[in-house]
Formats: C-alpha cells, structure tokens, sequence
C-alpha cells in the first residue's frame, strides 16, 4: 500500500529532526530512503555512495517483501566496490554505471527487456533471494556543486492493490524530492570529513616540520603519539587495580591523538642550536676548537721559550727539556679536562669546577683585533672596543660580556661550569617556554567542544606528579589520566631514541631503569608506569621502532 501523503509528511519531518541528533549518518539516510521507497511501495531499495576515489560502494540495501536489511560490508553479497573509470570502458554498463557516469535518471518497466545494459547484478540478487525483479528507478544524487556523491535505487513498485506497477513520473519526482535530503546528509558528512583530514593533515604537517626543523629529533613528533595510543590501550584494558574503571570516549580518543602530534609545536620558537646542543660550548658550532687554539698558542708560546732558554745557556739541555716536557703534559691535561667537561654525559665533581676556575686564570696574547669582522649587533655588545682593538693577554676561558646576548650567557666558563648536560640554566629556561608557547597556539585555536581537552593533554607532558614539573606544577591529583599517560609517551621516545646528539643510544634496560627510578621519585604516574610495563607497551614499541642492538634481555619484574 502507497502511503497517505500526510503520513509521509509526518515520518518526514520525524527524520528531519532525528538528523541532528544521529550519531550514524547512515541510519538516517536509510530512514529516508525507506520513506522514499514507501511513497510508491517500491519492494526493493539499494544507496550507493560514489567516493573521490572514483568507487561506486552498496552502503544500504532493503527488500520490504523478503523482510531483509543490510548495512555497509554486508551488502558486498550482492555489488562489490566499481571503479567507475574502468566501467567507462566497458560497452554494456549497468543502470547503477550508467547513471553515475552520465549523471543520468534511468527509468524501466522491465529490466531485464532492455539490451543495452548489463543486468548483471539483478540476475544475481534475484538468484540469491528467489526474487524476480521487475520495474527498476535509478537517480542520481547531485550535491550543489553538480557531482555526482551517490545514487538510490528503486525496484518493483505497487499500486494501491497492491500490483506490480512501473514508476511514473510523479513517483520519480516524489523519490527525486526525499532523496534530496540524503544528498544532503551525504554532502555534509562529505564536506565534515574533508575538514576532519585537513585538520589532520595540517598537525601532521607541522608536527613533522617541527621534527624536520632539527637532523637530530627527526620523528619525536610522530612516535609520541604511537606510544600514547598503545599506553591508553593497555589502560583501558585494565581489568583490575586502580585503573580498572577507566574508559575513553570517541572524543576522548580523538582528542589524545591530536593532542600528541601537537604537544610539541611551541618548539617551533625553540632555537635548534639549543635543542641539538651536544656540547656545553656549542652554539652553532662547537666552541672547543677556540679554546684548542689557545692551548696551541700556550704550547709553542712554550716551545719558544724553551728555545730561547736554549739559546742563552741558562740551564742544562736536560733541565730545559725536562721544565718543556713538564709544561706540555700540565697543558695536555687540562685541555683533556676541558674537553670532558664539554661533553656533559657525567656530572661535574666541585674538583672539577675549582680546576677548571683555575684553568681560566692562564693567559696568552692576542695579538689581533677581536672587533674587526664582526656584526654591528656584536660589536654593540663589546664593554671595551679600544682594548679589543690592540694585543693584550686574555684569559684562557673567558666570559666576556660580548658573550652574552639577550637571554643567553655563551660565556665559555659559565658554560663548562654546567654540572649535569650540556644546557645552561637560560637555555633550560628557553626549552621550557616552548610547553608555555604550546599552551599559547592551542588556546588560540577554536577546537570544538569535543576536543577541549587537547590543551590540558598537550600542555601536561611536561608535569610530574609530585608538583615539581612545568610550566603550572600540576600535581598528579590535577592531571587526567590522558596527561599522564601523555608524560610517559614524551619521555620513553626521548630516553629511546638513537639519534640526540647529546647522549649515545640507550639500551632498552637502561631507559626502563631510568623510568622506574621516575616512578620512585614522584615523576611519571605509578600506576600507569606499571600497566606500560606489564602490558607489554615497552616491548611492543621497541620491537617496531628502537634499533634491535638496544633491545637487551627484559625481566618485566625487575622494573615494577
């Protein structure tokens, strides 16, 4: 039985108003098409969706007289994915082809009495069903651009008793009418989509031009977020203990993702200088080489004296050469000590630092002008250009005010002086910002309301538990559970990755014990650090992406 114009306005409007609050677009496209089936007791519906791909895919498939329903993959029993641009070769097309390459409405009283199209697909979903299709209704559905997105069609209407009838014209303008709220649904999930992947596709971007930005972090920005999602897996997953409740939504899962590629784009006002920095004098390069220089100069400063001591007859050859060979190895020695408190991978002892203030007292001449060749920007910088500009004795290691600049001390002394690293406490300053200035653009952007936890996500990786992190000193009771898992995934990439220049690769037992003593010391979240290692997230990580040479035998137990 057609339905009663008023009953259809009635159901219509129902599935106007359900649209909004649908969570499957399809379902609401299948109420429509249903509807629009109704209005002529058509027995048989299917919707195709036609994707920028070129595939023409069965979404939805109804049969009212055989009481059958199927969604998406179930209907490839019967119309597998068409690759339009193949079937545009082919002579005899089917009606579901022919009217989406043509964008064409295709209207027969008997299918299978027509010779010029493959009848294919019918003779099979009749075949499989012991059904005999009839009338067929083919429409194309036009977005407001004039593509085609998708196409209905409509088999073996019914007039008001119930008879097999073909479709007239005023039922093609009825179906043609509803459908066009589908066509609707469809563009609009469409163009969502299409802004969801460029949304996507602009992190990603900026993530991988921030781990481009430095030869040295290269996929920190991209790993973070494999970490992250394996760690909420696994705590989900929690079937007992503290984390045994807890849960993720779409949203919730959305949001961490973008949160993670993003948690670190406020390094993109971060120096590179400063995150590659290998050696506590390196700026742009490494400053060792002045100090060499120097040590040189004292050398043959050294070489000549003894020389000239020769040459007088001051002393006896093997006093002069034993006073030499002394000079040289105290000169050695402390170039030597020079040179391993540069690298930074041990922590300086206050021996250390009261030799190498006793270092910086030695002096040698420079004879050359230090104001000549340079920027204005550091000759504005110089206290004295007048003595700059003539020979004068210097100290070894120096810290001239020249070498400080803005919010940076390049200070030779000051910077060997750092006792743990190769960063100074300015440049750890500057490092830092870059958590505030990630807050900052992320607070700038207009997330939707589903992703309003990207900022306290991303802004938290740098948070310890016990309040001793930055930039907000949240303690753990503070953080969600997301955040934390967020700190982990930041800091297991960074201790596992092999290519910082400032520390040689980790073996994957070392990096575990530098986490559990973390988890000792209120840094990391205990509970999460012990679903990340009895789930297996570190061995599951490592196993893809650490070099299997830093891969070592892991007792699990060892590091809970």
């Amino acid at each position: 039985m057609q339905y009663e114009t008023s009953a259809v306005l009635e159901e219509f409007l129902n599935i106007s108003d359900s649209i909004t609050t649908e969570p499957d677009y399809l379902s609401s496209i299948a109420k429509i098409i249903d509807l629009a089936g109704h209005t002529c007791s058509a027995e048989v519906g299917f919707f195709y969706t036609f994707t920028d791909d070129k595939f023409l895919n069965l979404e939805y498939s109804y049969n009212e007289k055989l009481n059958i329903r199927k969604f998406g993959s179930d209907n490839n029993i019967y119309q597998t994915g068409i690759f339009i641009p193949d079937s545009r070769s082919k002579q005899q097309k089917s009606a579901i082809e022919r009217c989406v390459i043509n964008n064409e409405i295709i209207n027969l009283p008997d299918i299978y009495s027509s010779t010029k199209l493959d009848n294919t697909f019918f003779a099979n979903y009749d075949s499989l069903n012991d059904y005999l299709s009839l009338s067929l209704l083919t429409i194309p559905l036009v977005n407001r651009k004039g593509y085609v997105i998708g196409a209905v069609q409509y088999i073996n209407p019914k007039d008001i008793k119930g008879k097999n009838i073909s479709f007239t014209k005023d039922m093609q303008e009825d179906i043609s009418a509803l459908c066009n709220l589908a066509t609707l649904i469809l563009e609009n999930r469409k163009l969502s989509e299409d802004y969801i992947r460029l949304l996507e596709s602009f992190i990603e971007v900026l993530a991988r031009a921030i781990d481009a930005k430095s030869p040295y972090t290269g996929a920190h920005c991209q790993r973070v977020p494999v970490i992250a999602r394996m760690l909420a897996t696994a705590a989900v997953q929690e079937e007992n203990g503290p984390l045994k409740d807890f849960e993720m939504s779409n949203d919730d899962w959305y949001a961490l993702n973008i949160a993670s590629w993003l948690h670190d784009c406020g390094k993109v006002t971060t120096p590179e200088y400063i995150v590659d920095k290998a050696t506590k004098l390196e700026t742009i390069y490494n400053r060792i080489h002045e100090i060499r220089n120097r040590f040189e100069i004292l050398r043959r400063d050294a070489h000549i004296e003894y020389l000239k001591k020769r040459l007088a007859n001051i002393a006896p050859q093997e006093t002069l050469q034993a006073e030499f060979v002394n000079k040289i190895r105290e000169l050695e020695t402390e170039f030597d000590l020079v040179a391993r408190c540069n690298i930074g991978d041990t922590p300086l002892t206050d021996k250390d630092i009261e030799a190498l203030d006793n270092i910086s007292k030695k002096q040698f001449v420079r004879y050359f002008s230090r104001a000549k060749g340079i920027s204005w920007a550091e000759r504005d910088h110089m206290e004295d250009i007048e003595s700059a500009s003539h020979p004068q004795m210097e100290n070894l290691l120096q810290n001239r005010q020249d070498q400080i600049w803005g919010q940076y001390n390049r200070g030779e002394l000051y910077n060997l002086k750092v006792r743990n690293g190769t960063i100074n406490k300015e440049e750890r300053e500057k490092i830092n910002e870059h958590i505030i200035v990630t807050i900052d653009m992320l607070k700038a952007l207009p997330f939707p309301k589903e992703l309003s936890n990207v900022v306290e996500y991303a802004g938290a990786h740098h948070e310890r538990i016990d309040g001793k992190g930055y930039p907000n000193g949240l303690t753990g009771d503070q953080m969600s559970i997301p955040a934390k898992i967020m700190a982990i995934a930041d800091i297991f990439e960074a201790l596992t990755a092999n290519d910082r220049p400032y520390k040689e690769p980790k073996k994957l037992s070392q990096v575990l014990a530098i986490m559990k003593h973390m988890k000792e010391t209120g840094h990391i979240d205990p509970d999460l650090y012990d679903v990340f290692i009895r789930a297996g997230v570190y061995k599951e990580y490592a196993e893809q992406y650490i070099d299997k040479e830093q891969i070592d035998d892991i007792n699990p137990e060892d590091y809970l």
